[in-house]
């Protein structure tokens, strides 16, 4: 055996992609929350003041200082890992490949940002959500605070406090998911299936909808229960989750979207929580686990029916009457159901072709 040969057995190979740890995920999860604040904060702004007339704004100071920690604590990551001779892309940690692409693209679009609002003025209300460089900053963010949830993925096998950042991952980039399609958000508004009628200053009516306005709001309730439930969806094909962790994942969304519009319906807060409760229950009797197929997919069915149950109540109760008929509030929670029914038979297809393996944590 010569020299070189020797060396190359006695020296074990650079492992590629090392995991991170749970320090350095909370870590991550610490700048993901300063970035996702400034990002609602901002929010907030282009819901609630008019006349924002430059790009410099204490709002747009923490989006963005938020953003540079994140983009630093990734590269500290990756500079860590980095072996003289070995490629920079091979010391990224595990799953977190697409954080560092996210990076990239939320500095891309903050500059084109800057150039957009230089040309066109700051948008306000819906503009804002479709202007291409703030679509941009949304799928950078959502894949940087997407990072410990995808970590966890490649390594399954953590004890349950370890699958903490995980979770807290999945909450947070459905939180980013909520802010640019807050249009459709059910909790932001009560509006969204009523009608009223009525002459101005006098007490509005409600009144019977037109078809169109039915659709809407169908089409509203369908992202909505996407964006909540989803990442609970994800999580429980791989883990078995305690009840109170998709109750929280459906109240702190709501929460935070309401409080971004000012809580022009603040009434909606107690509502919300009446529903993550339901959410909650509906989990601790069930009990699903990621190998019962059965269990987690009437789980995950019946959370959006319990969930925006309480909303069409609460809105009865504050306006005395609901513009929607049984058949049609009756049927949007069916649909949502059966929305979430779908998405958990196909991602269980998937899941069995790929061979994943689910884990089920002691809890």
């Amino acid at each position: 055996m010569d020299a070189t040969a020797a060396h190359a057995f006695a020296t074990p190979p650079v492992s590629l992609h090392r995991p991170t740890t749970a320090v350095e995920d909370i870590i991550t999860l610490a700048a993901g929350v300063w970035l996702l604040t400034g990002t609602y904060v901002d929010g907030w702004a282009h819901n609630n003041l008019r006349d924002l007339e430059t790009f410099f704004t204490p709002w747009h100071a923490i989006l963005y200082s938020g953003f540079a920690a994140c983009a630093v604590w990734i590269a500290a990551l990756t500079w860590r890992r980095h072996a003289p001779g070995a490629r920079w892309t091979d010391a990224i940690p595990a799953g977190y490949g697409a954080a560092a692409a996210g990076v990239l693209l939320f500095l891309i679009s903050g500059a084109a940002d800057f150039a957009w609002h230089s040309v066109f003025g700051i948008e306000q209300g819906l503009k804002a959500l479709f202007s291409p460089s703030h679509l941009g900053l949304a799928a950078g963010g959502f894949l940087i605070l997407s990072a410990p949830f995808s970590s966890a993925w490649h390594s399954p096998q953590r004890p349950w406090p370890r699958l903490m950042p995980a979770i807290v991952s999945a909450m947070l980039s459905g939180m980013v998911a909520a802010f640019i399609l807050q249009e459709f958000a059910v909790f932001a508004r009560h509006g969204l299936i009523q009608t009223y009628s009525g002459a101005t200053g006098a007490q509005p009516a409600v009144t019977v909808p037109t078809s169109s306005s039915i659709m809407v709001s169908l089409a509203s309730f369908f992202v909505s229960t996407a964006v909540i439930f989803v990442p609970v969806l994800l999580l429980s094909l791989r883990w078995r989750l305690h009840a109170a962790v998709p109750a929280a994942m459906a109240l702190l969304p709501s929460v935070a979207l309401q409080i971004m519009v000012a809580l022009r319906d603040a009434w909606l807060v107690p509502v919300a929580v009446v529903g993550a409760v339901l959410v909650g229950v509906v989990w601790a009797v069930v009990r699903p686990k990621p190998d019962r197929h059965a269990r987690l997919m009437t789980a995950i069915g019946l959370s959006p029916v319990v969930f925006w149950a309480p909303y069409f109540t609460g809105v009865a109760l504050r306006d005395g009457a609901l513009s929607f008929s049984p058949e049609i509030w009756g049927g949007t929670l069916v649909w949502t159901g059966l929305e979430m029914l779908a998405l958990a038979a196909l991602l269980l297809k998937v899941r069995a072709k790929a061979g994943t393996r689910p884990v089920s944590p002691a809890r």
